[in-house]
């Protein structure tokens, strides 16, 4: 895995953290936001099943740091899947969470509403990245909304080779040991796009390791989204002008 100019400039991931961006609402719609908020280039965090968590946050503030504004929306409005007892839960239990709390037509309706409300508040240029369920929700967005610019997947679920016929964007593909091999997509992408798209594979990290499943007490994992936010930061940095 390379090192990206970022890698020297961003600060490291803290294992405990403490947030430092502020929450809003938007009509009923809670919005994290970092704090800075004078660039035109914002970039929107869709989070994974579990909401607002501080490693997720860590990273949105991380990004906000580098010259972006960064905006994760609260889909879920508060009610996200409980991370105790997760182990418990049937897929049938999670599917049906996200079929009715997290399909891709509620989360358009907010994602757009986020976007209208930056673009009267003065913002240029667009982008997205998204874990796990958030990863789907990025996509679809590089497909079908015309003023996202650059898209990032980070140990994305539910995505389909035939996902890669409609995005519309420059990608970044960043999966884990635990997801399918994504270079078939990867390779799609890049016979409709050509070299703008980028993958890396974390062989040795883990579903979840950047969102709220990560670890970020061990080495290996801090290090490891150290790097996936470098590598968004790099890619938004070319694609989101």
């Amino acid at each position: 895995m390379s090192f990206t100019k970022s890698c020297c400039t961003l600060p490291p991931v803290e294992s405990s953290y403490t947030p430092q961006g502020t929450e809003w609402k938007l009509d009923d719609l809670p919005i994290y936001e970092t704090l800075d908020k004078t660039s035109k280039r914002v970039l929107i965090c869709a989070y994974d099943i579990f909401g607002f968590h501080p490693n997720t946050k860590q990273f949105c503030d991380l990004l906000g740091k580098s010259g972006f504004r960064v905006a994760m929306p609260d889909f879920f409005r508060g009610h996200p899947l409980a991370m105790e007892g997760f182990a418990n839960i049937t897929r049938e239990e999670i599917m049906k969470f996200v079929q009715t709390k997290g399909n891709w037509n509620i989360a358009k309706i907010d994602l757009e509403k986020v976007l209208e409300y930056y673009k009267k508040d003065g913002c240029t240029s667009f982008g997205i990245f998204g874990f796990c369920w958030g990863g789907k929700i990025a996509c679809m967005a590089s497909a079908e909304v015309a003023d996202i610019k650059a898209a990032g997947l980070i140990h994305p679920s539910m995505i389909n080779l035939e996902d890669a016929d409609n995005v519309n964007c420059p990608m970044i593909l960043l999966p884990t040991k635990d997801e399918p091999d994504m270079m078939p997509f990867y390779e799609k992408l890049q016979q409709r796009l050509g070299g703008s798209c980028k993958h890396v594979r974390f062989d040795d990290m883990f579903h979840g390791f950047a969102g709220a499943r990560g670890n970020l007490e061990d080495e290996l994992n801090r290090k490891r989204v150290d790097e996936a936010i470098s590598l968004i930061h790099e890619f938004c940095s070319q694609h989101v002008k």
